[in-house]
C-alpha cells in the first residue's frame, strides 16, 4: 500500500511540501507548476501523499478555472500509479468531467482511474533570447488585460491578429496567437507573436508557447521568432473520473 494521504493543511502549507518534486525554474514543469505553486489559492486544492518519514511523494491539485465554469482542471505529480490512484480517489467524484493539464509522464499512471478523451498532446517551446529579433509594426496595438497580462493585437477591416498571455508565474509565461482565417498569410500573426514576446521579456519573464503536436504553422511561427522545441511535452484531455482501480467491482 501507498502512504497515508492526508489534507488538513492549508493551501500555503501544502504548497511549500509539493515544492521539492517541481523544478519552477525549468519549462518542462511550468505549466504544472503555475496551478500547483501559484495559481489564485481561493480556487485551488492540493491532496498530498506522505510517505513514512513525513515526505511528499506526489500530488493531485483540482482547480476551478475559466477555462470550462463546470469541469475543474486537474493536475498531478506523483511517481506511481498506486500514489496517484489514491490520490484521484481523494480529489476527484466518479462520473464527473473534469480537464486534465498535466505532463506527459504522468499520463501512464492514470489510465485505470480517468476515461481519457480528446488527448491533445502539446510541445513545450521555450523563448531562446539569443535568437529573439523584435518586429517593429506600426499596426500592433499593444495594452493590459483586467487581469493585468500583455495582450497585442491588429485590427483591420473587421479582421485580426492578437497574442496574449494565458497565464504567468514569476519565471514564465505561456504566450497564446489566435489570427483570423483570412489574414493568416499576412504577417500579422508573427508581429502581435513578437510583441507579445518582447512584452514578457520587458516584464522579467521567460516567453513559453504550447504548441499542438500536429499544428506545424505554429511550429514554425514560434521557430521563427527565436523558441525552440524543450522537448517536453504536455497534455490537455477531457477525462472522466472512473473510481479508484483497485476498488472496482
Amino acid at each position: 500500500m501507498g502512504g497515508v494521504v492526508v489534507t488538513p493543511l492549508s493551501i500555503h502549507e501544502q504548497r511549500q511540501l509539493v515544492r521539492h518534486l517541481l523544478d519552477d525554474s525549468s519549462a518542462s514543469d511550468a505549466p504544472t507548476a503555475y496551478y500547483a505553486l501559484f495559481y489564485d489559492p481561493a480556487r485551488s486544492q492540493l491532496f498530498t501523499n506522505l510517505d513514512k518519514a513525513g515526505r511528499v511523494t506526489g500530488f493531485v491539485g483540482r482547480f476551478q478555472t475559466g477555462i470550462d465554469l463546470f469541469r475543474p482542471l486537474v493536475t498531478l505529480c506523483c511517481r506511481s500509479a498506486e500514489t496517484a490512484a489514491d490520490l484521484l480517489e481523494q480529489a476527484l467524484s466518479p462520473g464527473r468531467p473534469y480537464i486534465l493539464f498535466a505532463n506527459i509522464n504522468q499520463l501512464p499512471l492514470v489510465g485505470g482511474s480517468l476515461h481519457i478523451e480528446n488527448q491533445r498532446l502539446l510541445h513545450i517551446f521555450q523563448l531562446d533570447v539569443t535568437r529573439f529579433r523584435p518586429e517593429i509594426n506600426v499596426l500592433v496595438r499593444t495594452k493590459k488585460t483586467a487581469d493585468g497580462l500583455p495582450r497585442c493585437e491588429i485590427e483591420s477591416n473587421g479582421q485580426r491578429a492578437v497574442a496574449g498571455v494565458n497565464w504567468q508565474s514569476p519565471a514564465f509565461a505561456e504566450i497564446y496567437v489566435y489570427t483570423d482565417a483570412a489574414v493568416r498569410q499576412r504577417g500579422w500573426g508573427q508581429s502581435v507573436a513578437s510583441a507579445v514576446t518582447q512584452a514578457v521579456l520587458d516584464e522579467g519573464r521567460i516567453p513559453i508557447y504550447l504548441v499542438e503536436n500536429d499544428n506545424e504553422a505554429s511550429q514554425n511561427l514560434a521557430e521563427k521568432l527565436g523558441y525552440t522545441n524543450t522537448g517536453a511535452k504536455q497534455v490537455f484531455a477531457d477525462v472522466v473520473y472512473q473510481g479508484h482501480p483497485g476498488k472496482k467491482e
